[in-house]
């Protein structure tokens, strides 16, 4: 379900947002947490990109895990600061082949180097960008 059907309901959402852990050997601590928290049956969860979107891959998979086993609506990031077009086109397939409708478009934190990519200057052009390539 798309996550703008869920807020155009005349009713109060929950939703919680998960933190991808910065290193492999986490990912099931981290998961296991997420769902221990879907159990209260939020009305999405959203799952961060981490800082320049260096845990991109777990981003991915934690949402895919919480839709999977948990059934609960996932909400996974996607930032532009630093981003490519390569970059993006490889999460959005991601994304697809993990059967996720829906992503936050951020602008994103500077990089901790400050070296930014300038294909998606502001969140605004990232979505048009995403729209050009699926719904």
């Amino acid at each position: 379900m798309k996550i703008k059907k869920i807020l155009e309901q005349d009713k109060v959402t929950l939703s919680f947002e998960v933190f991808p852990p910065k290193k492999k050997d986490s990912i099931e601590t981290v998961t296991a947490a997420a769902e221990k928290i879907a159990a209260l049956k939020p009305d999405f969860m959203s799952i961060t990109y981490g800082a320049a979107g260096t845990t991109a891959g777990f981003t991915a998979e934690i949402a895919e895990s919480l839709k999977n086993d948990t059934g609960t609506i996932v909400l996974p990031h996607l930032t532009c600061i630093a981003s490519t077009r390569e970059h993006v086109d490889n999460m959005l397939k991601l994304y697809q082949e993990k059967n996720i409708e829906n992503i936050m478009v951020l602008r994103g934190d500077m990089p901790k180097d400050g070296v930014i990519c300038r294909d998606f200057p502001h969140a605004s052009d990232l979505i048009g960008y995403i729209k050009q390539k699926t719904d």
